[in-house]
């Protein structure tokens, strides 16, 4: 059997029991990654060896991308990857298409870089250049609300009026809008624990009640002008045209979560705090973080300590 017509077929059989969204980020990964590799080295599904699996992680970490730029997937993609061609193989084998799943014992080593060294980890004052930044554009909400709450993207993008409560006097995050192929609206949350009832801050308040006035028939807090909602794509391509305009660092949409961690590390919160002010499923997730915003905050201390002393 084509190890093409397989994955296909697997996908296929997969589609009904996935979400859109993660339904097409799978076609992603086999369509432009897994099924043109195989085609060109390994095209007969029996013939795969867990040396040919191997060779394949080995060569999306090194030259992967399809985006014309040089170097690899970063380790986060690798292993969605890898666990993605052992559950295909897995079913293979129930289905006795293979007598083994070649991909089962195939591992990648740990990353000793919990957080990757792209991801920019905000102080307090640098959110604030961010959002004097973004001030007077649609994406300042989105802005405000993800350095504030720490909300994702989707969550971001997600936030209808209908879970804004003013009287109240607080936002529940139940909805999310992403975007892989198509756009997806959908009332869940990443995890269960991510669905939150946040308090209001009082400029939080303020600036919602202003977004309302202006769009008092939106459906969605976070607009353009005339009211149609902003997504997911569009949100994080405006943010950076924004940075790049006011001669500031160019960084992805979610490190404004991340900051917000930062921000909370440098108020003194425990992990413990952040980790339920950002809605981590464990402490683990928290704790990588944290490790990143160490290592920064240590060269910055090495760098505000040198030349203190003449030696």
């Amino acid at each position: 059997m084509l190890t093409s017509d397989y994955f296909n077929q697997w996908l296929a059989d997969m589609k009904p029991d996935l979400a859109k969204s993660t339904y097409e980020a799978y076609t992603v990964y086999f369509g432009r990654h897994i099924i043109p590799y195989f085609d060109e080295h390994c095209p007969n599904l029996e013939d795969i060896k867990p040396r040919t699996i191997k060779d394949y992680t080995n060569y999306i970490k090194s030259s992967g991308r399809l985006d014309g730029k040089s170097g690899g997937l970063g380790t986060a993609s690798v292993r969605k990857h890898l666990a993605l061609i052992k559950q295909a193989l897995n079913d293979a084998v129930v289905y006795e298409y293979i007598p083994s799943n070649p991909a089962a014992n195939v591992r990648l080593r740990r990353s000793q870089k919990p957080v990757s060294d792209k991801t920019v980890m905000l102080n307090a004052k640098e959110a604030q250049q961010v959002i004097d930044a973004c001030y007077g554009h649609p994406v300042y909400p989105a802005v405000v609300l993800a350095l504030t709450y720490g909300l994702r993207r989707s969550e971001v993008c997600g936030l209808r009026w209908s879970s804004v409560d003013l009287e109240k006097n607080e936002m529940r995050i139940e909805h999310t809008v992403v975007k892989n192929l198509t756009i997806d609206e959908k009332d869940t949350t990443k995890t269960d624990l991510s669905k939150a009832t946040y308090e209001l801050l009082p400029d939080i308040r303020d600036m919602l009640l202003e977004l309302r006035k202006k769009h008092p028939n939106a459906e969605y807090v976070v607009t353009w002008e005339d009211g149609r909602p902003i997504r997911p794509d569009s949100l994080t391509k405006s943010f950076q045209r924004q940075l790049k305009s006011h001669d500031l660092p160019r960084m992805r949409f979610h490190d404004l979560r991340h900051s917000a961690a930062s921000v909370l590390f440098d108020e003194g919160k425990s992990l413990e705090e952040v980790k339920d002010w950002l809605r981590h499923t464990d402490i683990e997730t928290t704790s990588n973080i944290y490790l990143h915003y160490g290592r920064d905050r240590r060269k910055l201390t090495m760098k505000n300590i040198n030349g203190i002393y003449n030696i």
